[in-house]
């Protein structure tokens, strides 16, 4: 009988790890994919603002240029 107790207190322990893994797994892919579906529906808005802009007549900002680095005198 002990045997049996021991085996399943291992299994339970193996199991245990094995759900708490797989939680971990699951709540980061979750999260993974709200900050994914974030982030798309960030750049449509974007997008839809810079086309408005352009139905507009107006130029849609783009990056600020750079400036030129000054020369080292020697």
């Amino acid at each position: 009988m002990t045997k049996m107790h021991k085996g399943k207190r291992y299994l339970r322990s193996g199991l245990s790890v094995l759900l708490g893994a797989g939680a971990t797994l699951g709540g980061s892919f979750l999260i993974s994919r709200i900050r994914e579906k974030q982030d798309v529906e960030i750049r449509l808005g974007r997008l839809e603002q810079m086309l408005e802009q352009v139905g507009e007549g107006k130029e849609a900002p783009g990056p600020a240029p750079k400036k030129a680095a000054p020369r080292k005198k020697k």
